[in-house]
């Protein structure tokens, strides 16, 4: 039986991973995290308790790991000091990275690989808490583990989605088309994205620990590469079985009323830079990825049982009504 160590495992992306991984017999899990997110899933789990970015980590060194996923690593130092914890080189580090380490600003094109250039992190940039140096911290993570010797696995998401995701970027979209009348959207939403839904990247996770021979690499894990917020709307109005109104406005007129990319209206991002192409993780791994209106569907009765709370991301109601009204005169 493989000893696996998880850091994380409790919120969206490791809730999932574990919940499957506790089904194969053949791994004894370890999860290690501070106990602060759902500290009561998997009770008949082993746990390590501690901050990661403390002394806690050497707590982690009293057993040789076969393999670690790490979720939770979010500052090079963190992965420095987690990496000199450990008593043993395991068979498969496996890091979950992101596609925000693409650098925009070096290649502005769709559909970018592995080997596009990635953001650089100053010594300032590595230890700032701010959303805007998450992917230059990310891509430093991945510089020092390539240069550590362990035989790794880093994998490159896009927006990741599905069961127990809690950023409500998506659900924003999927709650506007269920609840609303009336949708405000940039350019007649024409820009694309990519996605990555959960149950994929789990399966990108597992594969990364069970496969033979792998060698260390590098993968996007994408279920969808162009996605946008129409065809969203699209499919999710027939899923529901809603027709809503839609109003396009342009980005100028957005930008001239202060709502932000992403955040004020979620995945809505005024270029179509943030593709990837996912065709070395299908070739290698041999994963079939989800098809977007499964995974829409499935994401839908997720929230079904949730009973549509009110999205936390986004312009509110209110205020969108008031573009809408304001981009009439």
């Amino acid at each position: 039986m493989d000893k696996a160590l998880i850091l994380g495992g409790t919120n969206f992306i490791g809730r999932n991973l574990v919940t499957q991984l506790l089904k194969d017999v053949s791994y004894e899990l370890t999860l290690f995290n501070r106990a602060n997110t759902n500290p009561d899933l998997f009770p008949k789990t082993n746990k390590l308790i501690g901050d990661r970015n403390t002394e806690d980590i050497h707590s982690i060194s009293k057993e040789n790991w076969d393999c670690i996923v790490d979720l939770s690593c979010y500052f090079p130092e963190t992965l420095s000091k987690t990496l000199q914890a450990l008593k043993s080189q395991p068979k498969q580090y496996v890091f979950i990275s992101t596609c925000s380490v693409y650098d925009n600003d070096l290649q502005q094109s769709t559909l970018r690989n592995e080997n596009s250039p990635t953001l650089i992190c100053s010594d300032t940039e590595k230890i700032d808490e701010s959303p805007s140096t998450y992917g230059k911290r990310k891509a430093e993570c991945e510089r020092i583990l390539k240069k550590s010797g362990l035989k790794y696995t880093i994998l490159r998401p896009a927006l990741v989605y599905g069961k127990y995701d809690k950023t409500d970027r998506l659900y924003y979209w999927l709650y506007n088309v269920k609840k609303q009348n009336q949708l405000l959207i940039p350019n007649n939403s024409g820009n694309i994205f990519s996605v990555t839904y959960v149950n994929d990247l789990v399966e990108a996770i597992i594969k990364s620990i069970q496969m033979d021979g792998l060698r260390s690499d590098i993968y996007n894990v994408i279920t969808y590469p162009n996605l946008s917020i129409a065809l969203i709307i699209d499919l999710v109005s027939k899923l529901v079985k809603t027709d809503p109104l839609v109003f396009s406005v342009s980005s100028n007129f957005l930008k001239a009323n202060n709502i932000k990319e992403w955040t004020d209206l979620p995945l809505w991002i005024d270029n179509n830079y943030f593709t990837f192409n996912g065709e070395k993780m299908l070739n290698d791994f041999q994963i079939e990825p989800t098809i977007i209106r499964t995974s829409l569907k499935e994401t839908i009765n997720y929230y079904d049982k949730l009973n549509w709370q009110l999205p936390k991301y986004g312009i509110a109601e209110k205020q969108k009504l008031e573009l809408i009204n304001k981009s009439s005169l």
